[in-house]
């Protein structure tokens, strides 16, 4: 009587040890599972053991890359059989080299090629081909008499086929919309905005990009009065690179895969919530002027500063930035120069400059972790704290406007231009009317001295 006794304590011991152990491992899932958006009660969690501010995503030194060429005959022009001594088109040259980084490119890792064309019930067809074969269309151009889809529907078919293959999407086209239903150029916007609705709900971004390139062949505009088709001989028509993946992966194409970009650029859904900065007060590069000093004498990055303008000398400091994640676009001088803002909350604060990072900088290592520095004046204290804000809005691109037509029957009389690219651009600008009015926003905070 007294084993068995003894047996069975030790087996509801047990028992209860595995039920403690069990209860520990369901509260922890629990923790891992929860979303991290859903706020959690004060009661329920200590202050040390709040949620961290999200850091910024870091480029991967690899993507996985599907490549959609659309083939239709309203692209034959850009891509006529290239022969020795003559030449190929600029689409061409461009197509040649995207092709071969993807391929054989250190920042691919896994990579695939479509052909995007029309089936005979008009749905979007999208043929796996090798890396050869592609190249060969791009050379020796499309035999086949193939109708384009339309313009959403091949969106759609892309961005789907690349978030099954968790890979950036690579679509080229003229994007023309040519429907058969002629009542979609009113709803163009929206259906843009329809096709591409998994693309802002998986958090993923959107770079297009804008080129041009003598056409030699048969061109179909979208609107067929008075001609139908018009035979080009070299004039420049547009032609579209869109991007669409998760920010970091776009990132990468568009700053390792594409070596030469187009000037033309357009970026949807991009944000960054951590951007690296300082404030620098150390005489050298960058020597302050008026009473400014770190908050903290030590610190580093120099993120707070005790100031004071005087009616005689007022204060200016340099806030070093690192910028290197941006698109390339972005972070050219003059387009910083031209919609970088500084305010001030509690200050009245202005930009005097902002300048690119060159290598007598980046020989010294405290500056050498920045790719541009902003010049900040401040002229005048409204509270005895407060925060001066250099901040990068959104714009939507000038050329956007530029390069749109209500009518391209005639590009010979009006080259360069797409039929309501203003339409297709605000149907992808829609998807992300809700983020922020900033890609960045830095605040230095400041203190007025004593």
């Amino acid at each position: 009587m007294l084993p068995n006794t003894k047996f069975y304590s030790i087996h509801i011991a047990l028992i209860g040890l595995l039920l403690t152990l069990a209860g520990c491992y369901t509260k922890q899932s629990a923790e891992e599972e929860r979303d991290p958006d859903i706020a959690v009660p004060p009661q329920g969690r200590s202050s040390a053991e709040a949620p961290a501010e999200p850091t910024e995503l870091q480029e991967p030194s690899t993507v996985h890359v599907n490549v959609y060429l659309e083939i239709s005959n309203g692209m034959k022009g850009f891509m006529p059989p290239v022969v020795a001594g003559k030449a190929g088109t600029e689409f061409q040259e461009r197509m040649n080299r995207l092709v071969s980084e993807v391929q054989d490119g250190r920042y691919v890792d896994r990579k695939a090629f479509y052909l995007a064309k029309e089936d005979a019930q008009g749905k979007p067809v999208l043929d796996s081909v090798s890396y050869n074969v592609i190249k060969k269309y791009i050379a020796n151009g499309i035999r086949d008499d193939v109708r384009g889809t339309p313009l959403p529907e091949m969106l759609r078919a892309a961005l789907q086929q690349s978030l099954d293959h968790e890979a950036v999407a690579v679509i080229i086209s003229d994007f023309i919309h040519g429907p058969s239903d002629q009542g979609q150029f009113l709803s163009l916007d929206s259906d843009i905005r329809g096709a591409l609705r998994e693309a802002e709900r998986q958090g993923l971004v959107v770079a297009v990009l804008g080129d041009l390139s003598a056409f030699h062949g048969t061109y179909h505009p979208a609107v067929k009065k008075p001609e139908v088709r018009r035979i080009l001989k070299g004039e420049q028509i547009p032609f579209y690179t869109w991007v669409i993946g998760k920010q970091p992966d776009v990132q990468v194409v568009i700053n390792r895969v594409f070596r030469d970009l187009p000037q033309q650029q357009a970026y949807f859904g991009f944000a960054y919530k951590t951007t690296p900065f300082s404030a620098l007060l150390k005489s050298g590069n960058f020597k302050p002027a008026g009473i400014v000093y770190c908050s903290s004498r030590n610190a580093d990055p120099c993120t707070s500063v005790n100031l004071q303008p005087q009616p005689d000398e007022q204060v200016e400091f340099t806030v070093g930035i690192d910028l290197s994640t941006l698109p390339a676009n972005m972070q050219r001088v003059a387009y910083l120069k031209q919609h970088l803002k500084v305010m001030g909350n509690g200050c009245r604060a202005a930009m005097v400059s902002v300048i690119a990072t060159d290598e007598g900088i980046r020989a010294t290592p405290d500056l050498a972790r920045y790719t541009h520095f902003v010049r900040v004046q401040v002229t005048q204290l409204t509270a005895n704290s407060g925060s001066v804000y250099i901040q990068l809005p959104h714009v939507y691109p000038a050329w956007v406007e530029k390069w749109s037509t209500e009518n391209d029957n005639n590009p010979i009389k009006e080259p360069g231009r797409t039929y309501q690219l203003t339409k297709i651009m605000d149907g992808v600008q829609a998807l992300y009317r809700d983020q922020s009015d900033h890609i960045f926003n830095v605040s230095v905070q400041f203190n007025k001295a004593d």
